[in-house]
């Protein structure tokens, strides 16, 4: 309790801006495979299969993985440091353009930096962890996750830019970022304070995974409706008369609305409490995706600002609630949530492809309203103490 009333010093918000950057730069590695793919296929000449192979293991390798190093840092103590986490994201990712002849060696260099981006989320989670308290823990952990959602949109600018100034060879350039990140948090280093196996054994009673369980259950599903906005929304508003430059730039505005939207969400969250600022915001996320499908123009771009806001508001809080709800189980939840549920809603973008292939596109975003009301409905079910 004493340690919740102590005001943040500003050396405390340099930590969480620093590990929002190196956030931002460790996310920026794992779009550039997407945006390697045309010239995998069209100018190195692998199969579509073996070009798709390198984000898919990426993002299996690092999903799967989160939750192991996040449970080993719990239970152990046993924790990489967020900067060689951060090397070997851009290292991994960065020799790509030396070894384009060279597919095993390049499957071996994506499998590296999957792990970077493995342990760097439950490692650097931990970290926010330790600095927040509860009166501003949905800020702070908004402000990193945000760091997160920037790097994903400068990936595959970045990756553009050096492709076309210099062709394949120049992805080594990207190496830049990571060793600027890498440096910035050997130069001013976060004191690791995660808790560990010792501490636990210090909890009294048995804690309770049935609130985990329903928040983890929800924002799969949340998972499921955000990636899949981001695959067919682009898609439906091209077969609507957009052009398609048009049509990627306004979900570049969605994306960015719910950058706002994950700011504000944790700010709230800290004043009028969390459990109410993720249902709300989930429920308001469902009349916004239906007037995507229902008008046209001005209004149909409106609306897809207001889902971005809304649907990604809740993102954030949602972990931090889980931390709070496991305080013991840092490492693990963030695996869990970072990796985990973000995968498993990855999949689900499969059943949706299968039945836009049955169905029709309208038919299979018609599904995600549905899926956003059930993940407010599990959101709604968690038990979690009032704001005190």
């Amino acid at each position: 309790m004493s340690h919740d009333q102590l005001a943040q010093p500003p050396s405390r918000l340099w930590e969480i801006a620093q590990l929002s950057f190196a956030h931002l730069v460790n996310d920026i590695y794992a779009p550039v495979l997407m945006a390697l793919q045309p010239l995998l296929i069209t100018t190195l000449g692998y199969s579509y299969v073996q070009a798709a192979l390198l984000p898919v293991m990426h993002s299996l390798i690092s999903s799967l993985l989160q939750p192991v190093f996040g449970s080993l840092a719990d239970k152990r103590g046993f924790r990489v440091s967020v900067a060689v986490s951060i090397l070997l994201s851009g290292c991994g990712i960065a020799v790509l353009g030396l070894l384009s002849n060279h597919y095993l060696a390049m499957l071996g260099c994506v499998a590296i930096a999957s792990v970077g981006a493995a342990t760097f989320h439950p490692g650097a989670l931990c970290k926010v962890a330790s600095i927040a308290v509860s009166s501003n823990r949905g800020r702070l952990t908004s402000f990193f996750i945000v760091g997160g959602n920037l790097g994903h949109a400068l990936g595959p600018i970045l990756a553009g830019i050096v492709i076309t100034a210099g062709g394949l060879s120049a992805i080594t350039w990207l190496l830049i970022p990571a060793v600027i990140g890498a440096l910035l948090l050997l130069i001013r280093p976060i004191p690791d304070t995660c808790p560990v196996a010792a501490r636990q054994a210090e909890s009294d009673g048995e804690e309770n995974w049935k609130p985990v369980i329903l928040l983890f259950t929800g924002s799969t599903l949340r998972s499921w409706v955000t990636v899949g906005a981001m695959t067919f929304l682009p898609t439906y508003l091209v077969l609507n008369g957009y052009p398609l430059l048009e049509a990627t730039f306004f979900i570049s505005a969605m994306l960015l609305a719910g950058v706002v939207g994950q700011l504000v969400g944790g700010y709230f969250s800290d004043r009028v409490g969390r459990k109410p600022v993720v249902v709300t915001t989930t429920l308001c996320s469902i009349p916004a995706f239906a007037a995507i499908l229902l008008t046209n123009g001005a209004l149909q771009i409106a609306a897809m600002l207001c889902f971005g806001f809304f649907l990604w508001a809740s993102f954030s809080v949602t972990i931090a609630m889980a931390h709070e709800l496991m305080p013991n189980k840092i490492g693990l939840i963030s695996g869990l949530f970072m990796g985990i549920a973000m995968g498993a809603g990855g999949l689900g973008v499969s059943v949706s492809s299968a039945i836009a292939d049955q169905f029709g596109l309208t038919a299979t975003l018609s599904v995600f309203p549905a899926l956003i009301l059930l993940a407010a409905l599990l959101f709604s079910a968690v038990g979690y103490p009032r704001r005190g």
